[in-house]
């Protein structure tokens, strides 16, 4: 009876271990912000040309945190460290866009970054379609918080 406990534990203990939770998440889109994510204070970093940064702190709700950790163990979990998704127009017509790079640093002290490259377009490959999920709910999430509605832009354009 006791092996089948402690073989129990041990099931639960490395079930719990493959969901690699988000301890915080940084989205740097091209020069211009940088978003960190993080339960319960986030931080939204504006960069200039001219002038000091501006940084606006922002809460986020344990059920708000705990939906990314969710979406981030259903979508992009299964995704190798270091992925390039371009999003491109439907005839892979390629313009000069930016690119913002998501960095998952994980609880069990793993990293991952995932980039998103901007070609002219929203479509993306079949395989990179979860990743879009995540990152629709994340930039939703981010236009329904009240500190960010009148955030400065950033006078840093990248060429």
């Amino acid at each position: 009876m006791r092996i089948l406990t402690l073989l129990s534990i041990l099931f639960f203990i490395s079930c719990d271990a493959n969901k690699e939770p988000v301890e915080y998440i940084h989205i740097k889109e091209s020069l211009s912000n940088d978003i960190y994510i993080k339960y319960p204070k986030s931080e939204y970093v504006t960069h200039f040309y001219d002038k000091k940064d501006d940084t606006i702190k922002f809460d986020l709700s344990k059920n708000e945190f705990d939906s990314i950790q969710n979406l981030y163990t259903k979508y992009v979990n299964s995704y190798p460290t270091d992925t390039e998704i371009y999003l491109k127009n439907k005839n892979f017509y390629v313009t000069h866009g930016g690119s913002s790079e998501y960095h998952f640093s994980l609880k069990n002290k793993n990293n991952k970054v995932i980039t998103l490259i901007y070609t002219g377009g929203n479509d993306v490959d079949k395989e990179f379609e979860n990743f879009t999920k995540f990152d629709t709910y994340v930039q939703k999430l981010l236009n329904r918080k009240k500190e960010l509605k009148n955030k400065p832009l950033s006078n840093i354009f990248v060429l």
